[in-house]
C-alpha cells in the first residue's frame, strides 16, 4: 500500500515531499489490509478513519497479527484489526472509514472483508446486536442502511436504517468452517438498478434482500462501520482486507487519465499528418 508522493517539478528536477498517508478505502476502489500498520497501532491511526469510545478496558480496535494468541498467517495477510468489544452496556463503541465518494450515482457497488469470530457473539436476545454496515450520507449525518449482524447462532445479512424496511436473513451459523476461529470471507453487493442487497460467505451462493434507500440519502457517499453499541453484546472478533469497488453508470476518468488520453490522441494526431504529408510529397 503506497503512503508517500513524489512529485516532479519542471525539467529533471524531483521534489519529494512530505505528505498525508492516503486512505486505502476509496472511489472507484481501494483495499485496506493493515499490512502498513506496526503492531498495536489504533485503528485512529488509520487515514480518515474516525473511532468512537476506543478506550482501553472497554473497547478497543488495534492492529495485531494472531487469532486468539497463535500468529498464523491466512492466505497472503500477516495483519489484521482487533475489535475487542468488551464494553457489556449500552455505549457507542464503534468505528467509521474515511467516506468514499463518487462521482455520479452508482449503479453497483461492493464490498468484500473477512472476519474471524474469537468469542461467540451475544446470544441472539441479547439488546442490540454488533454488525458490520454501510452508511450513506443522508440528510446532515450518516445513517446505517444495510451490512450483517453477528450472534451466536451465527451472522445476517441486515437491511436497516434508511437503506429500507427493516429485514434479516441468515447468512451462515457459528459452526465450522464458520465458527470460532475460522476466516470467513463476506461479499456484500449492493444494485441500485435491481433495488437488492446480496451477500455470499466464501465464494458461495447469494441470498438477497430488496432495499428502498431513503430518497434524502446521497447514494454517491458511504462509508464502512463497525457498530457495537448495546446492552449485553460484548464482542471479540477480527477484521481483515476490507475492499471496495464503486461502478456507475459513466467511468470516472481521472486527471491523468485525461492527460494521457490527450497524449495519444495527440500523437496519433501527429503520425497521420505525417503519413499524409509523405503520400503527397
Amino acid at each position: 500500500m503506497k503512503r508517500s508522493n513524489s512529485i516532479l517539478i519542471g525539467s529533471g528536477f524531483l521534489a519529494c515531499m512530505a505528505a498525508p498517508a492516503p486512505a486505502a478505502i476509496e472511489f472507484p476502489a481501494g483495499t485496506e489490509d493493515f499490512e502498513s500498520f506496526a503492531l498495536g497501532t489504533p485503528a485512529s491511526a488509520i487515514p480518515d478513519w474516525v473511532i468512537v469510545n476506543d478506550t482501553p478496558g472497554t473497547a478497543t480496535f488495534t492492529v495485531v497479527n494472531d487469532v486468539n494468541g497463535n500468529v498464523t498467517p491466512h492466505g497472503g495477510s500477516t495483519k489484521w484489526l482487533r475489535i475487542n468489544d468488551v464494553e457489556a452496556g449500552n455505549v457507542q463503541n464503534r468505528f467509521y472509514s474515511g467516506a468514499v465518494i463518487a462521482d455520479v450515482d452508482p449503479t453497483e457497488y461492493g464490498w468484500v472483508f473477512h472476519v474471524n469470530h474469537e468469542i461467540a457473539p451475544p446470544a441472539p436476545g441479547a439488546g442490540t446486536r454488533p454488525k458490520l454496515t454501510i452508511q450513506h450520507f443522508d440528510g446532515a449525518a450518516f445513517a446505517n442502511t444495510w451490512g450483517v449482524d453477528f450472534t451466536s447462532a451465527g451472522a445476517n445479512l441486515i437491511v436497516l436504517g434508511s437503506g429500507g424496511p427493516a429485514m434479516s436473513a441468515p447468512l451462515y451459523s457459528l459452526a465450522s468452517p464458520t465458527g470460532i476461529g475460522d476466516w470467513i470471507k463476506i461479499e456484500l453487493r449492493v444494485s441500485f438498478v435491481t433495488n437488492e442487497v446480496k451477500a455470499r460467505i466464501n465464494d458461495g451462493a447469494f441470498v438477497s434482500l430488496p432495499i428502498a434507500l431513503n430518497v434524502t440519502a446521497d447514494k454517491k457517499v458511504q462509508r464502512f462501520c463497525y457498530r457495537g453499541e448495546g446492552t449485553n453484546n460484548t464482542n471479540r472478533m477480527l477484521v481483515d482486507d476490507i475492499e471496495v469497488f464503486v461502478l456507475t453508470a459513466v467511468p470516472a476518468v481521472s486527471t491523468w487519465g485525461l492527460l494521457i488520453l490527450l497524449l495519444l490522441g495527440t500523437t496519433t494526431a501527429t503520425l497521420l499528418r505525417h503519413r499524409f504529408v509523405r503520400a503527397i510529397a
